[in-house]
């Protein structure tokens, strides 16, 4: 894809939860002065129901919450009145395999560059950070499936080897450090 043709940006902040996505991409968005769309909420209510009940999707619960995600975040980052020209949106995106279907189900996804922010930390820290969230569906249980499936982003898929992707090991930094890294990383 050539430059020229690029009209907008999505960012996509995911990882396993407990990591921060939400609060880095409220704070990306506030940053770049952008709308933000929290993933969590264009769930269907079958995937709500099956998380709170502590079974883990499966891809084919995703596909349809992932292609909805961005297709609701491209328009927006592509809106008029969006003067960044820049959409956040948070989403587990756990592989490799989330993110390429993420791109490809956009809307116009020719004039849309994307950027993959992974936050992942220790699988100890996960469990202490959703032990202590109030009022989300996600509990700590479901948190080992999450870790198990996860793809860090490596190799040719990372921004600095001409990818589209950044990963961010948020273990014992703080919300600022996390958000300055990622900033500092994304080569907008």
């Amino acid at each position: 894809m050539t430059q020229s043709l690029i009209q907008s940006t999505v960012i996509v902040v995911g990882g396993p939860a407990g990591t921060g996505k939400t609060t880095t991409a409220t704070a990306l968005a506030d940053h770049f002065s952008s709308p933000f769309i929290e993933g969590d909420v264009l769930h269907p209510q079958v995937n709500v129901d099956k998380m709170s009940k502590g079974i883990p999707l499966t891809d084919d619960d995703r596909w349809d919450w992932l292609k909805t995600l961005s297709q609701q975040t491209s328009i927006a980052s592509l809106d008029k009145d969006n003067k960044s020209n820049i959409a956040i949106v948070s989403c587990s995106m756990l592989k490799k395999v989330y993110r390429d279907y993420i791109k490809l189900n956009s809307t116009n996804h020719n004039h849309i560059r994307f950027r993959f922010v992974f936050l992942y930390t220790t699988f100890e820290e996960l469990i202490n950070r959703v032990e202590n969230r109030k009022g989300h569906f996600m509990k700590s249980d479901m948190v080992k499936s999450q870790y198990e499936i996860m793809e860090i982003p490596e190799g040719v898929e990372l921004v600095s080897n001409g990818g589209d992707s950044i990963a961010i090991d948020a273990t014992g930094k703080t919300p600022e450090q996390i958000n300055k890294e990622v900033i500092d990383s994304l080569a907008l």
